[in-house]
């Protein structure tokens, strides 16, 4: 007999919203215990989570959501739930156009990266598939396919996972329409970007556009900072401490690589355990963008003295910005992450080692060639950032899941590099 009902434990990065909740298994489902999951591509999600996509899993409506913020996206009809102390997502609930098909409470779905197991595991007790599933051997979670993918007009993450169905629409939860793009802000530059082209500055804003910030091109300026190498490029598991220091002073953020006249930054994925509680899923997009090209732009729906200046660019310092552009959160001693406070688009990360240098999250771009930006950004292909840590403090199946998860990341990017960015012939 398939699965009917199977509580799991989910949790934050803080632990704030620690608590089991109840998976909910569709109603025809007659042959299996596993719930299908779609990758989300929309403008919504990707504006509201900062991520390229995100992933749910169907849920009963929860225990608890003390200590979790509230956001209304009404041009998806979806309340967004995320911790109000590191920003993790963790709930969403949609109210679909027909309240019989969905309920009059709405349709609740858990962020897939906040499983930790099925409920009692987590504190260590054995996982045993033979028990879990009648001896069938499968994982409560399973691919099902991309949905919305068309809003991102490259495709976003969806070529790099390659071993699942073919896009559809969801059948347990997701969004029923792809959500438009608002119309793009258009703020004349000042100062530093007087007389630039629109190919010379990249717009990016979270979904309520509380954070809204420009990215210029590498200057004379993005070569000053000195930082070690990251996980990306040089795993820290395998690698010797000098080597990880950079002790050649690479400039290894800008691209292409050794060029003289640089105009790109570098991107790529990652699958840290800090990552994925700190946003709820589980692969993290960021790019690595000096701090002097970074300048913020006051909130468009702010009511404080910045916002009547609607020309002035504010040089990205975290010190100085006003206040309830950004909430902080200290993930580990002298690491630091950035959130949109009002709708909890995961937006920087930084740390005391390497203060010009900041991790920008790539859902937050509007390039017009598409949500990759590949005009601004060269994406690494070779590895995934902590690739290793997919399963930290997950067990059973919900290690498998994340680790499935990455390693598909990893065998896409790479197919998709061996295939000069055609992914799979």
């Amino acid at each position: 007999m398939p699965l009917k009902v199977c509580n799991v434990s989910i949790s934050c990065l803080c632990s704030t919203a620690k608590q089991i909740v109840t998976l909910r298994f569709p109603s025809k489902q007659t042959t299996t215990g596993q719930l299908d999951i779609n990758f989300c591509h929309c403008y919504a999600c990707r504006h509201s989570s900062g991520l390229l996509c995100v992933s749910y899993a169907p849920i009963q409506p929860p225990q608890s959501t003390n200590g979790i913020v509230t956001y209304l996206d009404e041009t998806a009809n979806v309340r967004r739930y995320f911790c109000g102390t590191c920003g993790c997502h963790i709930f969403k609930r949609e109210q679909g156009s027909s309240r019989d098909a969905v309920g009059a409470d709405g349709l609740w779905a858990v962020a897939t990266g906040t499983i930790i197991g099925r409920a009692g595991t987590e504190e260590g007790a054995d996982w045993d598939p033979e028990v879990a599933d009648g001896g069938k051997g499968y994982s409560i979670l399973k691919f099902a396919g991309h949905v919305n993918v068309a809003g991102t007009k490259d495709g976003g993450l969806s070529p790099f996972i390659q071993n699942i169905s073919e896009p559809r629409e969801p059948e347990i939860c997701g969004h029923h329409n792809e959500v438009p793009p608002p119309p793009s802000v258009s703020v004349p530059g000042e100062g530093k970007n007087a007389g630039r082209s629109d190919e010379d500055v990249l717009e990016a804003h979270c979904h309520c556009e509380t954070v809204r910030f420009r990215i210029t091109r590498p200057d004379a300026s993005s070569r000053v900072p000195h930082s070690g190498f990251p996980d990306l490029t040089v795993p820290f598991a395998t690698s010797p401490p000098e080597l990880i220091s950079n002790p050649d002073d690479e400039k290894w953020w800008l691209r292409p690589p050794d060029s003289p006249n640089p105009t790109m930054y570098l991107a790529g994925l990652c699958a840290c355990r800090s990552c994925r509680l700190t946003s709820g899923f589980e692969a993290q997009t960021w790019t690595f963008v000096p701090r002097s090209n970074i300048f913020f732009l006051p909130p468009s729906h702010s009511s404080s003295p910045h916002a009547a200046i609607e020309n002035t660019l504010i040089p990205l310092d975290f010190s100085a910005l006003p206040k309830g552009i950004l909430q902080s959160y200290e993930s580990s001693p002298g690491v630091l992450r950035e959130f949109c406070p009002r709708c909890g688009a995961t937006v920087f990360w930084h740390d005391r080692w390497r203060p010009g240098i900041v991790d920008v999250s790539t859902g937050l771009l509007d390039a017009p060639e598409g949500a990759r930006a590949e005009s601004w950004l060269d994406w690494w292909y070779s590895r995934v950032s902590f690739a290793e840590d997919a399963g930290n403090g997950r067990v059973g199946e919900a290690a498998q899941w994340a680790e499935n998860v990455v390693d598909s990341f990893s065998k896409g990017l790479k197919l998709w590099e061996e295939n000069g960015g055609k992914g799979v012939a």
